[in-house]
């Protein structure tokens, strides 16, 4: 059963030369934005399939579309576009991951991948939509490794994205990789970022543990490398889960941080 609510518009086969490949894209636009001539933020995510559409999820959705449709209603300034990129399936954890897990034979197009979405897809969606096209005004987000990426695409083009939704983020399979991007980077002093880890990630709580003290370790990280405590927000969700139903109850509150003021 299709579920999608608004004005969301999708295109079955984007081109990703980055990749050698295509993949469906989706394209939530405001209630707003065929009244005027106003422009407006932009949230890219990841894991599309997931977002809008319970026919596509791959359990359920996180009805991102219902969730910003009431939002809008209630305050018509907290109205964006949102463009969500399909996973590739089974090619999921090699482009959501940036260096390659040698024990599990994963990653390594990490690169190809946001270099798609900072070079190819953002240029596309200013050229036809009305944008705020400044770091400050696009977001990127999404959850475990596009959570993961999320925060990665951000160090990679500070100039093009300003605001991270990492949500339920992990990094147990890259060896400490992102650790030592952030250290070597020069952070941009304008970047906002939430991350979130649940308590009941998994069944097995020394993971979870380890889940936990991993956020933490990004957060100080990343105010090591120059950001300000209130510009990296991390909630410990005791009873979440790695599942839909906790990344969409988080979301409405993760993308009020990351809107920035005018």
């Amino acid at each position: 059963m299709h579920t999608i609510s608004g004005d969301v518009r999708v295109i079955e086969a984007f081109p990703i030369p980055e990749l050698q490949t295509e993949r469906r894209v989706w394209i939530y636009l405001p209630r707003s934005y065929n009244e005027g001539n106003r422009h407006y933020p932009v949230l890219f995510m990841h894991d599309g399939q997931n977002m809008f559409d319970q026919a596509t999820s791959w359990g359920s959705e996180w009805g991102i579309d219902e969730t910003l449709e009431q939002m809008g209603l209630e305050d018509p300034s907290l109205e964006t576009i949102v463009v969500a990129v399909d996973h590739g399936g089974d090619q999921r954890n090699h482009e959501y991951n940036f260096v390659i897990n040698e024990e599990y034979g994963f990653g390594g197009k990490g690169e190809a991948h946001v270099a798609f979405l900072a070079e190819t897809l953002k240029p596309y969606i200013d050229g036809r939509f009305r944008t705020r096209r400044e770091s400050r005004f696009t977001m990127i987000g999404g959850s475990s490794f596009g959570a993961y990426m999320s925060l990665y695409t951000a160090i990679r083009y500070p100039d093009r994205f300003g605001r991270v939704a990492g949500i339920s983020f992990v990094m147990w399979q890259d060896n400490g990789a992102i650790i030592e991007l952030i250290r070597s980077s020069i952070i941009s002093r304008d970047l906002r970022i939430y991350l979130s880890i649940g308590g009941q990630e998994t069944d097995n709580p020394e993971f979870n543990r380890i889940a936990k003290e991993h956020v933490a370790l990004v957060r100080q990280t990343l105010i090591e490398a120059g950001m300000s405590e209130n510009q990296v927000r991390f909630d410990f969700v005791p009873d979440g889960t790695h599942h839909e139903s906790t990344w969409s109850s988080l979301f409405a509150d993760a993308y009020r941080y990351l809107l920035p003021g005018e």
